[in-house]
């Protein structure tokens, strides 16, 4: 199945990323938080499941009310997960097994712990006043009703200036200002810093942010309530300074890019952009009253565009799961494992370069939050407030903002029946709950059973491995009536890969149009063991997704 000439690409055109949350990866010294040491002892792991590099989620030194993305210091690691020198042994140990590692950069805001933050609110003339964003407190009024990401106030007051300051995310998340070029030039310094430590690359947080609207602009209500907020006008300056020093030190680059439609997508990826890959937010899962059908054929809809959008300009980063979404298996396939190969398959079968979440191989799922004691998530504490003041039940207003929460992706890692503990001892201090279903899904029983997600995984991961066409190959929709369904190809030349998915709980019938009827396939793998035969008029099996070779 390989093809002559893919060994030319960039690296990480045909790698396959695996993304480590670190707080709950693995507790190395049983204080119930994940660490560095606990990442290198699971090394071995990750090159066994054949990735190519990681990406972390934020290390660096927080006061951790937003889960690392609330930086007080850019260059030091949190006491949490270890030290610089444990930081060090990682990238070490993990160059040494081909493992590459990206890390998470956050330019859009600091914590307020910050040193330039804690400086900037003492007095209106402080050298660093100016790094942050700032408007006069005038009759003791914000000075606009914009709400933020987390459904509050994008304005705080600052009693010793008398002045607000703006904050996309929590009151501790200031925003910087990046017409600064003060501050432009502290940010490229610290990425030539981090780059002199030997890392691979950067995920860039939050990048369509930077660039701020004119506050005096009313914000949108409903969908588009956070557009204001991306993709604004002028933010080419700065993605451009950032694409100068990543390409200077030959940093690959992945940016979350919310705002950013398929339309425009092409002028921040490709060989004319400012990053490698882009991470579209648009099919992301959001808290929402759509039926879980609707809710699929949306999720593969959106996916579908995008591909089409980039197919032959610009490359997508890809993902099912990430550490701001609930488990998407729970989502969309009722915690079948059936419904999770067949994600499975979908991931690893798109052209982009793939991003496996900690735990998706194994597929792990939402958990039960017994009371909102036991919520971590700012945003989803707040959503729990909230519809406890409309009038829903404490019980209601916990089961409705559990379901959608980010601590469903932030639970432990399931290596054993302890979760990412060692001991029923050690998994009490957890940081977070360690999901009850531990006990079946885990590392440890998935390993030993062949047809467990975790092996279907492997399978995937080795076929893509082997194919060009799977990896590069351009995407073509084969448009179908039938929701739930997406049959697409990929190709290279008179090379093609045939994928059939069907993600509903129902057996779909189809009907195939002639140009693939007419063409004989062999078949690789299929989530259900089994292979449907290719018939003008054929049925889909409920959760089954089928990969043909011609």
């Amino acid at each position: 199945m390989e093809i002559s000439g893919a060994s030319t690409l960039p690296w990480w055109k045909t790698a396959i990323g695996y993304q480590i949350y670190p707080r709950s990866f693995q507790d190395s010294n049983n204080d119930g938080i994940g660490d560095i040491k606990g990442i290198i002892n699971h090394l071995a792991y990750l090159k066994w499941l054949d990735i190519d590099f990681i990406w972390l989620n934020p290390i660096y030194k927080s006061p951790n009310i937003d889960n690392g993305y609330d930086i007080s210091d850019f260059q030091d690691i949190s006491e949490d997960y270890g030290t610089i020198e444990d930081f060090k042994k990682l990238l070490d140990e993990a160059h040494k097994l081909n493992i590459r590692v990206i890390m998470d950069l956050v330019v859009n805001h600091t914590s307020d712990q910050h040193r330039w933050f804690q400086e900037a609110r003492k007095s209106k003339d402080n050298p660093y006043h100016n790094f942050y964003i700032w408007r006069d407190n005038i009759n003791d009024t914000r000075p606009n009703d914009w709400e933020n990401f987390t459904n509050d106030s994008v304005w705080e007051l600052n009693e010793a200036t008398n002045e607000w300051y703006f904050h996309l995310f929590s009151p501790q998340q200031p925003d910087l200002n990046w017409e600064n070029p003060k501050v432009q030039h502290k940010i490229i310094d610290m990425i030539n810093w981090w780059a002199d430590q030997n890392i691979d690359g950067f995920r860039l947080d939050a990048l369509s942010h930077l660039k701020k609207s004119n506050f005096d602009v009313p914000q949108p209500v409903g969908d588009d309530k956070f557009s204001i907020f991306s993709n604004n006008q002028g933010i080419d300056e700065y993605l451009d300074l950032l694409h100068q020093t990543f390409v200077k030190r030959n940093l690959m680059t992945v940016g979350e890019a919310g705002g950013v439609h398929a339309d425009t997508a092409r002028i921040w990826t490709g060989q004319v952009g400012f990053i490698d890959m882009i991470f579209e937010l648009e099919h992301q899962v959001r808290q929402s009253t759509i039926p879980p059908r609707a809710e699929r054929e949306s999720f593969l809809t959106i996916l579908a565009n995008w591909q089409e959008a980039l197919n032959k300009q610009g490359w997508l980063g890809l993902y099912i799961e990430n550490h701001d979404q609930p488990r998407a298996i729970t989502v969309y396939g009722a915690n079948t494992q059936a419904a999770g190969k067949v994600l499975a398959t979908l991931l690893l079968t798109l052209r982009g370069t793939p991003f496996i979440y900690q735990g998706q191989e194994l597929g792990m799922t939402n958990m039960h939050f017994p009371s909102p004691e036991d919520i971590n998530d700012v945003a989803t504490q707040n959503t729990y407030e909230r519809l406890v003041l409309t009038g829903l039940s404490e019980k209601d207003a916990l089961t409705e903002a559990t379901s959608w929460s980010r601590d469903n992706a932030r639970t432990p890692m399931q290596w054993s029946k302890y979760g990412f503990s060692q001991s029923d001892e050690a998994k009490k201090k957890s940081w977070i709950l360690t999901n009850t279903n531990s006990v079946s899904i885990n590392l440890h029983n998935e390993l030993i059973d062949n047809q467990s997600m975790l092996h279907y995984y492997r399978r995937l991961i080795h076929l893509r491995r082997h194919d060009a066409v799977l990896q590069t190959g351009d995407f073509k929709l084969i448009k179908t009536k039938i929701k739930n369904i997406l049959i697409f190809i990929r190709q290279i030349a008179d090379q093609k890969r045939l994928i059939m998915l069907n993600l509903d709980d129902n057996p779909l019938s189809i009907v195939l149009p002639d140009s693939i009827f007419l063409e004989v396939w062999w078949p690789i793998i299929s989530s259900s063991g089994s292979f449907t035969k290719i018939t003008p008029k054929m049925t889909l099996s409920p959760y089954q997704a089928m990969i043909w070779k011609n």
